[in-house]
């Protein structure tokens, strides 16, 4: 299962002309500011004319959130997943059946 990431990344470009993120000391984006790194890397692509490689889950419509993730092995990614609500904040009724 994926964990949110919580170091300090950069933009990067590989050899494949994507635009990745990669950790970094001195970056100046972390999970918190992560719309603002996923808007930099849509103006950086279309500048440059580069694929900015992002997950989004292949069933899902509306994915339109962006975070800051650590794979299994650490390594930062940006994911755009549906936004949740807050627990709480959906109120959940039982009925008794039987």
């Amino acid at each position: 299962m994926a964990k949110i990431y919580q170091g300090k990344v950069s933009v990067y470009s590989n050899s494949n002309k994507q635009l990745v993120v990669k950790p970094d000391d001195s970056g100046n984006f972390n999970h918190e500011n992560v719309s603002e790194l996923y808007k930099t890397m849509l103006t950086l692509g279309k500048k440059h004319k580069m694929e900015v490689k992002v997950f989004k889950p292949e069933n899902e419509t509306n994915c339109d959130t962006p975070l800051l993730m650590a794979d299994r092995w650490g390594k930062p990614y940006i994911a755009l997943l549906p936004e949740r609500k807050a627990p709480g904040a959906v109120k959940v009724t039982v009925q008794k059946l039987a």
